[in-house]
């Protein structure tokens, strides 16, 4: 691209560029703020998990004492 001509087909092609790196700075932005709330949904998902397990593992001791 010639940055020395200033053709309206220059410009054109120039702003059409940085329309479409502004939608993929975008597009990775959102695609990396969903992953880490995904993420954090995991983590939570796992401490429930956890939780749930140590609840089972209690219930189950007390059933065998009776």
């Amino acid at each position: 691209m010639a940055w020395g001509g200033s053709t309206p087909s220059g410009w054109v092609s120039v702003a059409i560029e940085l329309i479409i790196l502004i939608v993929l700075i975008f597009a990775v932005y959102q695609a990396n703020k969903t992953l880490n709330e995904l993420k954090l949904e995991l983590n939570n998902l796992k401490k429930m998990l956890e939780n749930v397990k140590r609840d089972t593992e209690e219930t189950r001791k007390k059933l065998e004492e009776v």
